[in-house]
């Protein structure tokens, strides 16, 4: 993918080698890069920047990187976040999917892994009508998420959901692409991992697809890939 200096990378870290590190090679692949070196400082650009996609860490001294995404979201600012952290544990994966982040990557870490997030970010932003211009309302082919009143329509009809049927629904369209396993739906939409549960999944995802799918056997929306879990499909625009 080629880049140009309209497209604008903000990086958010309180670590000034990191913060070298990222923007010389994102620089080199001939991005604009703007810096932060603080949350308060990243809260203030990702405000007023217009940043293309924001690289955010989470161990900050004052406000945190889970704070700023919260608060960035809260704000109405749906620029792609990749979160950029130590902490590399599910639990904390969790939290910053829940408060909007888009992607999750791991110190230490390959800047070129990091352009390869970040063009995907770009693709899937420009690509696709996922936020609307108005606030809490996902777009998927002909499915319409409003996340704000809880409703589901398809091609303007009602799907009557469940909630655990809706937040598997907003959880995976929010991420297309993104596959995610039994044991992480398991944790975001119960918040448990009891083994007992494991069985409950898939029931949960065929009798979402009898209500969103043109065919629930030929699925074009929540796709499964085997052995790992679900997806929703990436192309479907």
């Amino acid at each position: 993918m080629s880049t140009d200096q309209s497209t604008r990378i903000l990086v958010v870290d309180d670590n000034q080698s990191i913060r070298n590190i990222i923007s010389d090679y994102l620089e080199s692949r001939g991005y604009s890069v703007l810096e932060a070196s603080d949350g308060i400082q990243g809260l203030e650009m990702g405000l007023s920047s217009g940043a293309d996609v924001i690289i955010l860490d989470v161990v900050m001294p004052g406000l945190d990187g889970f704070k700023v995404c919260r608060m960035l979201r809260d704000k109405n600012i749906r620029t792609p976040i990749i979160v950029l952290t130590e902490r590399n544990k599910i639990e904390d994966k969790v939290t910053g999917f829940s408060l909007g982040a888009d992607d999750y990557l791991g110190k230490p870490f390959s800047p070129l892994e990091l352009d390869l997030r970040i063009q995907a970010l770009l693709r899937r932003s420009h690509g696709e009508a996922a936020v609307q211009a108005h606030r809490g309302l996902l777009v998927r082919g002909d499915v319409e998420i409003d996340l704000d009143r809880h409703v589901v329509t398809v091609k303007g009809r009602n799907a009557d959901l469940t909630p655990i049927e809706f937040n598997i629904l907003k959880l995976l369209a929010a991420t297309p692409g993104k596959v995610y396993s039994r044991h992480d739906l398991l944790s975001l939409i119960w918040d448990t991992d009891y083994e007992g549960y494991k069985r409950n999944i898939d029931p949960h995802v065929n009798r979402l697809r009898t209500k969103i799918e043109v065919n629930a056997k030929k699925p074009q929306y929540v796709l499964t890939v085997w052995g790992v879990g679900y997806k929703f499909n990436e192309k479907v625009i």
